[in-house]
């Protein structure tokens, strides 16, 4: 099993490491294990142990899982690869943990059915946390406008769907570059453009540090309507903050249809020419693409809270006051 994980662990820094920096810092938590953190009383494993020393107990264990476990084995839309990492190590970690668990934590309101059909213990729902600033927008007074798909491998499908709409895109706008993570199949016209860029592939601490220096104007993120994009949590509303971009999403999607409704992005139909179309109508209309973009920092600023994540772990983990 550690041959399908890796030993860094995104789920980690975005549900405690980010927010409880300091708590790690004084050793009221320790970290033994890219996906483990522990009090004197109180193990909190995420996802899977496949990196974890064995032998390592506490009288509490508090579980969190990030991605649909159950779902994601039966979803075609995913690799075989995925498919099988998800039921070997995420769905047998979650089995068998969460029956054992004092508290159970999910990232989704999707999720919390799957997990409280596994335990009788209390389950929670808790948002990522990013701790990178949010930065200005002083990047919309330059010309030309850079587009950016930031899904990895995992976000196959959802890549297919905008191929279309990129290639348009690149085509019908002189001045705009796309860049997508390396990696994707791309049809070789697409995969040969110029104005295309690849972000090569990187470790997750590395990824976190590039995009702190990345600018985009636009970000794109449709999800499909399958069963492991469901579970899928508003991590990606944050993310796109972070690199200061105005967002496209798939209606439908309850954290896309949320920013939408506060002006801090669109929410699209899946129809690649309404996509296109809403792509060249923020091209043809950049100041208006710039309110989004500063609506979508707001908005990403309110929803980005590490206070609510130290109070759930201050409570499920025994650390009292250190809230």
């Amino acid at each position: 099993m550690r041959l399908l994980t890796r030993p860094s662990a995104p789920t980690a820094d975005l549900y405690i490491a980010n927010a409880c920096a300091d708590w790690l810092a004084d050793g009221k938590l320790t970290r033994p294990g890219p996906t483990a953190f522990t009090t004197d009383s109180t193990l909190l494993l995420l996802r899977h142990d496949a990196r974890l020393a064995p032998g390592l107990r506490r009288k509490r264990l508090v579980y969190l899982i990030d991605d649909a476990w159950e779902a994601g084995p039966r979803d075609a839309s995913l690799s075989p690869f995925y498919r099988s990492k998800i039921a070997l190590v995420e769905r047998r970690a979650a089995r068998f943990y969460m029956p054992r668990a004092a508290a159970v934590v999910v990232s989704s309101p999707a999720l919390l059915a799957s997990a409280q059909a596994l335990t009788g213990a209390k389950v929670h729902l808790l948002d990522p946390y990013w701790s990178e600033p949010l930065p200005d927008l002083a990047h919309f007074a330059h010309p030309g406008t850079d587009i950016a798909f930031l899904g990895a491998q995992l976000h196959a499908d959802d890549l297919r769907f905008l191929l279309p709409v990129l290639a348009r895109t690149l085509d019908t706008h002189a001045d705009v570059t796309v860049t997508l993570s390396a990696g994707h199949a791309l049809p070789s016209e697409l995969a040969a453009h110029p104005r295309l860029r690849l972000m090569a592939g990187l470790s997750w601490p590395a990824y976190r540090a590039a995009l702190r220096d990345r600018r985009f104007h636009l970000a794109l993120y449709p999800l499909r309507a399958t069963p492991f994009n469901a579970g899928r949590s508003r991590n990606k509303i944050v993310e796109h903050a972070v690199v200061g971009a105005a967002p496209l999403y798939s209606a439908g999607w309850p954290p896309g249809d949320a920013a939408a409704a506060a002006g801090a992005g669109l929410a699209l139909p899946e129809r690649p020419e309404i996509w296109a179309a809403a792509i060249a109508a923020l091209i043809a209309d950049r100041p208006r693409m710039a309110r989004m973009a500063a609506a979508a920092r707001a908005h990403a600023s309110r929803i980005n809270d590490p206070a609510a994540q130290r109070r759930l772990w201050a409570a499920l983990l025994d650390l009292g006051a250190a809230a």
